[in-house]
């Protein structure tokens, strides 16, 4: 009796312990692919372009655009406006496809060493959807 009481009990730690490893594996791999490692921060039109180049200075420059990026995106300051218009405001995108900008944020996603890309899509030539994604290249 006193055996399969210290049984169950076991049993049931070694479940909650699977229980938690499972979870913290989910939570790192939903980091490593979705999460953008930097809090919101006001976008500054100035300082984004400034910071156009995030490995000017290092090879590791961190996540340099991705709070603005966060603030364009929550704040949807690019709303409806037009392609001309987004470019007076971020610059010259870095890359461009007839319904695509796309600007280089830093390293913000994958724990930190992957690049991530702030992609802006374009409807009737304004603005659809914004979106940050890790870089696939």
């Amino acid at each position: 009796m006193v055996f399969r009481a210290v049984f169950k009990a076991i049993q049931a730690l070694v479940l909650l312990t699977i229980g938690a490893i499972v979870i913290f594996i989910a939570a790192l791999t939903w980091s490593y692919y979705f999460d953008v490692t930097s809090g919101a921060e006001p976008f500054s039109s100035s300082n984004w372009v400034e910071l156009s180049n995030p490995y000017k200075i290092t090879n590791d420059p961190g996540c340099v655009r991705g709070g603005m990026a966060l603030d364009l995106i929550q704040k949807e300051i690019l709303k409806s406006k037009t392609k001309e218009q987004v470019s007076e405001i971020l610059g010259t995108p870095d890359k461009i496809s007839d319904s695509t900008f796309s600007y280089e944020l830093g390293q913000c996603s994958g724990l930190g060493w992957h690049n991530s890309i702030l992609v802006i899509k374009f409807m009737n030539n304004s603005v659809h959807n914004l979106n940050i994604v890790r870089d696939a290249s």
